[in-house]
């Protein structure tokens, strides 16, 4: 009879073990900003889901092609990635991006170069976002300025000709002027229409209900002159005092009477090639904004979730490895042992999920006070020791001769840090390889270095080395355990306290992780 018990036990284990795996298999899903991550040569090494959703092309299709084989106008292309080499940095620039399809889509591209320790520029991250939208409201409202412009000079015309057509011209004029009017009340958007003068002449019913303003009160004033309404005032501050057209896209966030985000921009009204007004366009993304936040959570919340019945079934497993519901025999214990290793990756995994949610949302908490980085470092690798014997690494601490000097930080934290990268080493190191930690410092930082023999980190790869759930490709064929946030947590921890972390790479011969940190003054 007990026997049939730990069977039915052991049975659904293993049967909870693997639902919980699939679950956090498509819980690890996100959906990012479109980003193309190319090299110096302008060639694709990397694209996201969004990327691949905008363009048409998979990563099969794009990496290592050309990133011009993108767009429409390569000379203009040319010309961003030569402002960007001088500025570092260049926003919301206007261009065609041509998908897979050959379809044509306006989007605004950001680029911003990226750049090693020694300062040298080792590609490129493109942010791209349609604009087609914002495109044809602007076609459509250059459209309707076009139609009056030319009622206006046929009523002229007429007026002139025959007087007797006067008040008919008159009418015809109010007609097409109430159309547009009805054209821009109607549009969901805020809408504020500026003159030559910059004086308003128009603010639909979503401007005013977002402003909360009266249009009758506002007419033929400037924005800098309603900076009493405090919607107004927030939304010249978030035009950064100035009102003309520059292409940018501004953030206003307004507070009350319930906190709201939008996206703010400001586009031409052209008749001819001369500008005859602007308008100032609000776009809610409260919503995007919402969304974003409540991944979060649910990750947060799912993860924590997960963790009770994941620690049941840890200590249901030790019961029954330690004999506490009776004996078992050596096969079973091979079994549930192995049962319980994917257990423990698991509670890694949600452990790890559960910092990265912390960490986005603000919550990491910091005790930071005076402490040895010594003591850390032979604390944290001492936990690491039997891993290195069970992969027959070996891990070295070389001591300094003298003291470090103290350091403000959280010991918790740092042994984070320390641990990963020393596991990290003994992982994806070779058999008989080594693991050694060096630290020097001066007047200002201590310096620590973990360096490994193991298996190195591809060039191609390295620039994605401290992103969420990034792997590099020869270690997923090792076969070697791990979440890929290991290092995105380190490194949101080492800036928190104020220093920087780096590493250097040779593929097969072993990479050095190196981090700083401030000396307590």
């Amino acid at each position: 009879m007990l026997g049939n018990k730990k069977k039915f036990v052991s049975k659904q284990i293993k049967e909870d073990l693997e639902n919980l795996e699939r679950y956090i298999e498509e819980l690890s899903v996100f959906l990012p900003l479109a980003i193309y991550t190319v090299n110096p040569n302008n060639v694709v090494v990397d694209i996201n889901k969004a990327a691949q959703d905008i363009s048409g092309y998979n990563e099969d299709l794009i990496i290592g092609k050309d990133v011009n084989i993108l767009f429409k106008d390569k000379d203009l292309l040319r010309e961003y990635f030569a402002e960007t080499n001088e500025k570092e940095i260049i926003r919301n620039k206007e261009t065609i991006l041509i998908t897979r399809k050959n379809k044509e889509i306006p989007i605004n591209i950001s680029i911003s170069v990226r750049k090693d320790d020694q300062n040298e520029i080792v590609g490129y991250f493109l942010a791209v976002s349609d604009i087609s939208e914002i495109k044809k409201f602007q076609r459509g409202l250059e459209k309707k300025v076009e139609e009056r412009t030319s009622d206006l000079s046929k009523a002229k015309t007429a007026l002139i000709n025959m007087l007797e057509d006067a008040q008919e011209s008159k009418e015809r004029m109010e007609v097409e002027k109430n159309k547009t009017r009805a054209a821009l009340t109607s549009i969901t958007d805020g809408l504020i229409v500026l003159d030559r003068d910059k004086k308003i002449t128009l603010v639909n019913p979503d401007a005013e209900k977002k402003l909360k303003i009266k249009e009758k009160d506002v007419l033929n004033k400037k924005i800098e002159d309603l900076t009493d309404y405090p919607n107004i005032g927030e939304l010249y501050q978030a035009l950064e005092k100035k009102i003309e057209w520059t292409g940018q896209k501004y953030e206003l966030v307004l507070e009350k009477p319930l906190k709201r985000y939008f996206d703010i921009f400001i586009a031409p009204i052209a008749v001819d090639k001369n500008v005859i007004g602007m308008i100032i366009i609000m776009h809610d993304i409260t919503r995007d904004r919402e969304i974003s936040r409540m991944k979060t959570e649910f990750v947060s919340i799912a993860a924590h979730q997960l963790r009770t019945p994941l620690s049941a079934i840890k200590w249901s497993l030790k019961m029954i490895l330690d004999g506490d519901v009776g004996n078992i025999t050596s096969e079973q214990i091979d079994f549930l042992e192995k049962t319980y290793q994917s257990n423990e990756r698991m509670i890694l995994l949600i452990n790890d999920l559960l910092n990265v949610s912390r960490i986005e949302e603000g919550r990491f908490v910091y005790n930071q006070e005076p402490c040895s980085l010594e003591e850390i470092i032979e604390d944290t690798i001492e936990v690491s020791r039997s891993l290195g014997k069970k992969k027959k690494v070996k891990v070295i601490f070389e001591k300094p001769k003298k003291s470090l000097p103290k350091v403000r930080a959280d010991k918790e934290k740092i042994s984070i840090v320390i641990q990963n990268l020393v596991d990290n080493g003994i992982r994806f190191n070779k058999v008989g390889g080594n693991v050694t930690i060096l630290t020097k410092h001066d007047n200002m930082f201590i310096t620590v270095m973990v360096k490994d023999t193991g298996v190195g980190i591809p060039k191609i790869e390295q620039e994605r080395i401290f992103t969420k759930f990034f792997r590099a490709n020869n270690v997923q064929r090792l076969d070697v355990e791990g979440s890929g946030l290991g290092l995105f947590i380190c490194k949101n921890i080492i800036e928190v306290h104020g220093g920087k972390i780096w590493f250097e790479s040779e593929k097969n011969k072993g990479t050095s992780f190196i981090f700083t940190l401030p000396i307590d003054q």
